[in-house]
């Protein structure tokens, strides 16, 4: 485990440095007004810092302790079939939401998801699809205004 540390945290390091070196390449402008380069510079400190952190704990840990039994990737017995189930739903998604729109997709999405990954009843996932889909079209398109593409199929 403390070498599985090591490296993962030696390539998160590397990867930080890539992507800090990358931001400076943009504008970085202000807080008020960010510049392309703000989000990428930020989250490659942080990442640097956590990876950093990593490295030096992984390093400097005293191994006089049995190591605890590494738990398996997957803990739970469908685990699998619902991270599959979501990434369909994703792919679903994208599929349909230029023929039928944003918002109708959207709460078919969120409804596939609460419903069939989530285990909860018809009722409240029904509820919630609803919600999240009207939300959604408010946030983005009219509070926002944020174009969204045309459905083909228009009701």
């Amino acid at each position: 485990m403390k070498n599985l540390d090591r490296i993962s945290g030696i390539f998160l390091l590397m990867v930080g440095t890539a992507v800090f070196l990358k931001s400076l390449t943009y504008p970085i402008g202000s807080f008020r007004t960010p510049g392309g380069g703000l989000f990428p510079l930020i989250a490659s400190i942080l990442l640097i810092g956590l990876s950093t952190l990593l490295t030096l704990q992984a390093f400097l840990s005293k191994g006089g302790k049995a190591a605890a039994p590494t738990p398996p990737f997957f803990p739970e017995k469908g685990a699998p079939r619902r991270i599959l189930l979501g990434f369909a739903g994703l792919v679903g998604y994208r599929y349909l939401l230029p023929v039928v729109g944003f918002a109708p997709s959207t709460g078919i999405f969120i409804l596939f998801l609460i419903k069939f990954l989530g285990g909860y009843g018809w009722k409240a996932s029904l509820f919630s699809s609803v919600v999240t889909a009207l939300v959604a079209y408010y946030l983005f398109q009219v509070w926002l205004k944020i174009p969204m593409p045309l459905p083909v199929l228009r009701f």
